[in-house]
């Protein structure tokens, strides 16, 4: 028997319901089968269709609504981590509608982390812009972004209606070329669960990357996401 045909019967039937999200097929916001739907469609048990349904809610994937039914959440970012990439383009790229909203942008003192990342000194001034990445106008990442003073200019720029990195290359000839970035699951803090539109506990993952122009250092950021948002792939050759 191999693991395929080891694993719960539940779990089967959650990869043949998420194919159906990934694909298209289900689309966001709309019902998917009801249960009694389900059962007859892959011949399986009632309590096994609302193992499958629930596993998928608790990922985010799908909503379960008293009386209405239940419904597809979204699914999640493929990203290549082959190559430095914009936000803006993978959604573009992934069918998806992106939105930005600016929540903050301020100059303020470096903290002892964003100094190490910037190669600057402690309580050095940086500009901050936080902004939350959305998805359809459905938040899914808490993007926070640190620039070094020389940057300055970079407080000007009017990120309700321009894209930071294009502009950064298009009027500033300032282009992203390499990147640095670690991952690593955390736990959602009440202010991140209150941006993301999720109840706590939630886990989820945290990203923060440097940024480089050729050999030098432009910016450090840090984001959050629901633990279910991204997928990564790398490509290995030898």
């Amino acid at each position: 028997m191999n693991k395929k045909e080891r694993e719960p019967l539940y779990y089967r039937l959650a990869d043949i319901i998420e194919e159906k999200i990934s694909s298209g097929e289900w689309k966001k916001g709309k019902p998917i089968p009801s249960e009694r739907e389900l059962c007859k469609m892959y011949d399986m048990s009632r309590i096994t269709v609302r193992n499958a349904i629930d596993l998928l809610a608790n990922q985010g994937k799908l909503e379960k609504i008293q009386g209405k039914g239940t419904f597809v959440v979204g699914t999640s970012i493929l990203q290549n981590l082959g190559n430095v990439y914009s936000f803006s383009k993978e959604m573009e790229k992934q069918g998806k509608i992106s939105d930005t909203i600016l929540v903050d942008k301020k100059i303020i003192q470096a903290n002892k982390k964003v100094a190490r990342e910037l190669g600057i000194n402690e309580h050095d001034e940086v500009i901050y812009i936080e902004r939350l990445r959305c998805d359809e106008q459905t938040p899914i990442i808490i993007e926070k972004t640190f620039f070094p003073m020389e940057y300055k200019f970079v407080i000007e720029i009017d990120l309700d209606n321009q894209p930071l990195y294009q502009t950064l290359d298009e009027t500033y000839n300032i282009q992203i070329n390499r990147a640095i970035e670690t991952f690593q699951a955390c736990e959602l803090n009440e202010y991140e669960c209150k941006m993301l539109l999720c109840k706590q506990p939630q886990y989820g993952l945290l990203v923060q990357r440097t940024s480089f122009s050729n050999d030098k250092i432009v910016c450090y950021s840090s984001l959050v996401s629901k633990g279910d948002i991204y997928k990564f792939t790398v490509k290995l050759e030898s």
